[in-house]
């Protein structure tokens, strides 16, 4: 089943990006060079069983950005590298450092894909590597092989950045095609750049399937990552460098699944995680799909009807506030919910707060990022929708999930009211300043990172 044109019978031209998340929309022009389904050639899986991770310091990339058209507002277009990726896109990949530092993943959806770094109190955006040189080090890119996104958000973990790649999006069989995800980390003491898998069996994680989401349990020491097309778990184990699978839901009715892009680990180390989205039909049974899962390494995979979910759709963006025990979490059309971890004899909780509305029904809602102080988020969305015009900025009260628009992205550049995809969720510096990606859903653009001062933002927004 090609998932880009899952939704054509609705009349839905411009939905077709969503099922995979990161194709362009069908009514669109396509880029000017697209990847075909499978590569030219199908190398096997196979390398030495252990070799050492090579390491990678990248040449010197790096751009100052320019101020945006309101005070408070920086951007920056995610440069070249050095062997020739230029990123047009950018999904849900931005993330931070408990110090500030901020992190974006640029790609191309075709060849490769790169990992930037914001260093706090800094304006300086640096490249910290990419998929295709850190592997090359590692004697473990093999002949045509192509790593099309880092689609998972930059996972801060144990004072590195974990990536992974995913190098096709289709839920069909046809990922059996190619090699598995490669699991890479940046070290910010170092700079340097490392393909993980290289030192694993076959240079992969798994023999083939895509990673989407990372989550770590600091506990166990264990990072988890959730799998395209198959929705299976994944544990990969950082002492060790080795990944295990840890199956799926007995209860998935079908072999490929949407799979969500944010899942998160409670205080006990326990995964939670979700499945399912209406627009990769057939119909998705809430019974099954209508909740959350979690995973421990005691209970095994247990289904949380008491974890539910406002529609049979998996979460998309989140960010967790471990300092205050709480979670939230949204799907892509904006349902949002709340996690509270259990304290003094008091179980956890999950609570649904309603709908976020924003501009228009139909569109997608990719960019969320919850405020350090968990009240309030910012929000903009996305539509393949022509003529809907520039995205709005949204202040999100996260008690009640009541937005307030503060303006165009158009007002804080000229350069956004041509971008119609917006993603990213917890990329927040140590200045209590946001980051979120923009790009066009039909390739032709370069990616635009932008980063907002919400308190200098709205002060200016009223001296206007």
């Amino acid at each position: 089943m090609r998932l880009d044109a899952v939704t054509a019978a609705l009349g839905l031209a411009f939905a077709g990006l969503l099922a995979a998340n990161t194709r362009p929309a069908p009514a669109l022009a396509a880029p000017a060079a697209s990847a075909p389904d499978q590569p030219t050639s199908t190398p096997a899986n196979r390398a030495p069983a252990q070799i050492a991770p090579a390491e990678v310091a990248p040449t010197e990339v790096a751009t100052s950005g320019v101020a945006g058209r309101l005070d408070g507002v920086h951007l920056w277009t995610l440069p070249d590298t050095p062997n020739g990726l230029h990123p047009t896109q950018s999904w849900h990949a931005t993330g931070s450092a408990p110090n500030g530092d901020l992190y974006v993943a640029g790609m191309d959806h075709r060849t490769n894909a790169a990992l930037y770094r914001l260093p706090a109190g800094s304006d300086t955006l640096r490249l910290a590597g990419d998929a295709r040189s850190a592997s090359e080090a590692a004697g473990n890119w093999k002949p045509g092989e192509t790593a099309e996104k880092f689609h998972t958000r930059p996972l801060w973990f144990g004072g590195k950045v974990y990536v992974g790649t995913m190098d096709r999006s289709n839920l069909d069989d046809g990922y059996r095609d190619r090699r598995g995800f490669h699991l890479y980390a940046y070290d910010p003491a170092t700079a340097r750049f490392t393909d993980l898998s290289a030192a694993e069996p076959g240079g992969t994680g798994l023999p083939h399937g895509s990673l989407v989401t990372l989550a770590g349990d600091p506990a166990r020491n264990v990072i988890y990552g959730a799998v395209v097309p198959t929705a299976e778990i994944v544990r990969y184990d950082v002492a060790a460098g080795t990944t295990a699978s840890l199956g799926r839901p007995a209860a998935y009715d079908r072999p490929f699944v949407y799979t969500g892009r944010f899942m998160f680990t409670d205080a006990r180390g326990r995964l939670y995680f979700s499945a399912g989205n209406p627009l990769t039909g057939p119909a998705h049974d809430p019974a099954i799909y209508g909740h959350l899962y979690s995973y421990d390494p005691h209970q095994g995979m247990v289904a949380r009807p008491d974890f539910a979910l406002q529609a049979p759709r998996a979460l998309e963006v989140g960010r967790c506030l471990p300092a205050r025990g709480l979670c939230y979490a949204a799907d892509d059309k904006g349902y949002l919910y709340r996690f509270t971890e259990a304290a003094a004899g008091t179980p956890e909780t999950w609570t649904a707060l309603g709908r976020v509305t924003l501009d228009w029904t139909a569109s997608f809602f990719w960019m969320f990022q919850v405020a350090p102080d968990g009240r309030t988020a910012y929000a903009a969305v996305t539509s393949y929708v022509p003529g809907t015009g520039p995205s709005s900025l949204y202040e999100v009260d996260l008690a009640t999930g009541a937005a307030t628009r503060l303006c165009s992205l158009a007002d804080l550049d000229p350069r956004l009211e041509r971008l119609n995809v917006h993603t990213g969720s917890d990329a927040w510096d140590d200045q209590g300043r946001f980051a979120f990606a923009s790009f066009a859903g039909d390739g032709s653009s370069e990616v635009v990172l932008t980063r907002v001062d919400p308190v200098r933002l709205k002060a200016a927004l009223a001296r206007h």
